[in-house]
């Protein structure tokens, strides 16, 4: 696999735009390894204003497609004939298909494609490569989107030439952490577990970088880091950017929970990175109450370790949800002892959707003045 060739969540987005905006009608298959986000990638466009008018059917998976999945036939006796009518999944209907006024754009996103038996293969082809069911014809501006796993990950992933070259293959890659934070924080994950990826960005690290031509290559995967996935080991769980979100759901319920059973549940999500969430969580019971630093950022305690500092400056990015608080955070930064945090902080601020709090305070205007050797805003 030439890694030179792989993509990012928003090149694929943009090639997905790009389609639509020119009238393109291919099906983009997006391959990628399991939990990096391909499906991410269509639903980030339900509001996008280039899509408002498109109708968004939920994900197919298709593995879980049978006979009747995709169409039915239907007898006409008066007119001797019979057609194929269209699963209701794919948003087309005798009064939204191509050619009806009115007809509304349909987005499809076709998941796990090639897992899918033979059959269900063969039927879904006119989908992706036609762009249509029986006889009804996605409307214009419609688009088809496929996605399913690498080969390499050893999933069963598997298709057919003559349908593999009717549409455009391109492989995403796996976010970076700091793509994957702003992501996290715009969703409201728990600032823990993005202060955890923070601390230990080689959660992010993918297989691949450990086969020929990565960035690892030469090293042992399982035991340089066995926190991520590993196709050739038996894991019940591993970091991944779909498993950070079910191990943000199990630190929201930290308040209901006893140790035990958080470290359980931590490691039911990403199996043994549980460890370093859980060291971020311990540092980060040690920090003020958010509302006190919000209430007295003058006077409201400090921590002096250098970890928990960094875990703290997370939890303000996370948790600012006004001008007032973020003039009241950034008071509280510039008491920090080390230049390194500050410079974190307004680094941290200038990749957050939350910059326009901060631009406008003059506790954030004179720190940017102090450290703007650290970053452009």
């Amino acid at each position: 696999m030439d890694i030179k060739n792989m993509l990012s969540h928003a090149q694929v987005t943009s090639a997905i735009k790009a389609f639509q905006a020119t009238g393109v009608r291919r099906t983009i298959y997006v391959q990628g390894e399991n939990g990096i986000g391909k499906t991410a990638c269509v639903m980030a466009l339900r509001n996008d204003p280039q899509f408002a008018n498109h109708i968004f059917v939920d994900p197919i998976d298709a593995t879980q497609m049978s006979d009747g999945s995709v169409w039915m036939p239907d007898i006409d006796r008066e007119a001797g004939v019979s057609r194929e009518l269209p699963n209701e999944r794919f948003g087309l209907s005798k009064t939204n298909r191509l050619g009806v006024n009115g007809a509304r754009p349909i987005m499809v996103f076709i998941d796990e494609v090639d897992k899918a038996p033979q059959y269900i293969q063969n039927v879904l082809a006119p989908v992706m490569y036609d762009y249509r069911v029986g006889d009804y014809h996605f409307p214009e501006g419609s688009l088809v989107i496929a996605a399913s796993n690498l080969g390499a990950e050893g999933l069963g992933d598997s298709t057919r030439a003559h349908i593999r070259s009717r549409r455009i293959a391109v492989t995403m890659r796996k976010p970076t952490q700091p793509e994957w934070k702003e992501y996290a924080e715009n969703k409201g994950l728990d600032y823990r577990v993005i202060a955890a990826t923070n601390q230990y960005p080689s959660m992010f690290d993918s297989f691949l970088d450990y086969e020929e031509g990565g960035k690892h290559h030469g090293k042992n995967l399982k035991t340089d880091n066995p926190d991520i996935y590993n196709p050739r080991d038996t894991q019940e769980a591993y970091a991944s950017p779909r498993t950070f979100e079910a191990a943000s759901d199990v630190v929201r319920c930290i308040d209901m929970l006893d140790a035990q059973t958080l470290r359980a549940l931590l490691w039911g999500a990403v199996g043994v990175a549980a460890e370093k969430i859980l060291t971020v969580i311990r540092l980060g019971n040690t920090l003020p109450d958010y509302a006190l630093v919000i209430n007295d950022p003058t006077g409201a305690p400090m921590v002096s370790d250098p970890i928990a500092q960094i875990i703290q400056v997370q939890q303000f990015v996370s948790r600012v949800k006004d001008r007032d608080e973020a003039a009241a955070v950034t008071t509280y930064v510039t008491r920090m002892a080390r230049d390194e945090h500050k410079q974190l902080f307004i680094n941290q601020i200038a990749n957050s959707t939350k910059v326009t709090f901060f631009y406008t305070v003059a506790p954030f205007q004179q720190m940017l003045n102090e450290y703007n050797k650290y970053v452009n805003v």
